[in-house]
């Protein structure tokens, strides 16, 4: 006669079967979280609490960050030091996974899929100047795209190919199309804005721009749209710089970094991840309730969110004004 199966045996004995092993929460937001020891990559819910790094612990110290997670949600790619200099690496979206190098060579940095998710573009730097890339991950095949005396950076890219990108020289910044048969187009004057992101509905961009405030300039979040060519404000706050705007999958949301810089120096006083409900233009402060945690870059997975989670979270002014007293006070001792 065969035997029992082992829990059916403790049961017949009197004994509880162990409690099925809980599965790990949903992956939905991933951010750059940095600490003593460079920056890793953490799984955030919706109120902005650490849900579990990404990766194993290493020993080096590494720096991982601006991570891009793939159209089916089953990939992230990222930059990371952890190969020497900074090259792009990629991984399951699982907890635990093992990252695999993806390029070397160069500096390679900000890295975007394609709508297929067949390709990624980034900005990779072989000399004194960035240029954007293409990389095919079936066979490899790397593909470079623009070659200005400037440096482009920061892609983001459409469903027909089209890459809208900053272009930089040593005076300005401006946004730039590259069309897939190669035309290049500028679309705004500068002469700072940076970091584009297009819509989920290929209508908008989403930029950072410097605005006055008290002779201070701050960069602030912009939308343009494209079949106009005209660009609002969308976030004016003094004291921080928002950029690095990623949009939530429906578009209803943009995601993005808020950094405070001391005047006096420069240095980063603390940063954190913002999202703005574009139907209310209302901006909120994802921080872990468990106190301040320095956050950047944000990665959004391709399923629904929390929206009653993030309608709750604290608004961004009180916020904001919260942590720069206390980062002053922390200044002054």
């Amino acid at each position: 006669m065969r035997a029992a199966p082992a829990v059916l045996a403790i049961a017949a004995c009197g004994g509880h079967a162990p409690p099925p092993t809980p599965a790990p929460p949903a992956i939905t937001i991933v951010v750059a979280e940095v600490g003593a020891l460079g920056a890793k990559l953490v799984v955030l819910d919706e109120h902005g609490d650490r849900r579990g790094d990404l990766f194993a612990a290493t020993d080096a110290k590494v720096v991982d960050k601006t991570p891009a997670i793939s159209p089916d949600g089953a990939q992230i790619v990222f930059e990371s030091n952890r190969g020497g200099g900074t090259s792009l690496w990629i991984a399951p979206l699982t907890y635990d996974a093992v990252p695999v190098q993806l390029t070397s060579g160069a500096t390679d940095a900000h890295p975007v899929w394609t709508h297929d998710g067949k390709a990624i573009v980034f900005e990779r730097a072989t000399a004194q100047h960035f240029d954007l890339y293409r990389l095919t991950l079936a066979d490899h095949h790397l593909e470079p795209l623009t070659s200005a005396p400037g440096d482009e950076v920061t892609p983001t890219v459409a469903r027909d190919g089209t890459i809208y990108y900053c272009a930089m020289t040593e005076h300005e910044a401006h946004l730039e199309r590259r069309t897939p048969d190669g035309t290049v187009t500028r679309l705004t004057d500068g002469p700072a804005d940076t970091a584009p992101a297009l819509s989920p509905d290929g209508n908008w961009l989403a930029f950072s721009r410097p605005v006055e405030h008290h002779g201070t300039l701050d960069g602030e979040l912009w939308l343009f749209e494209l079949a106009s060519g005209k660009a609002t404000p969308l976030v004016d706050v003094p004291v921080a710089d928002e950029s690095g705007p990623v949009w939530s999958p429906d578009g209803a949301y943009l995601f993005a970094t808020s950094v405070v810089r001391s005047i006096e120096s420069g240095a980063t006083l603390f940063s954190n991840v913002i999202v703005v409900d574009l139907a209310m233009r209302h901006p909120v402060l994802l921080q872990d309730r468990s106190g301040y945690i320095p956050r950047l870059t944000p990665a959004i997975a391709p399923r629904p969110l929390d929206r009653a989670a993030l309608a709750s979270d604290p608004e961004y002014v009180p916020a904001l004004a919260r942590l720069v007293s206390k980062a002053i006070a922390a200044q002054q001792r």
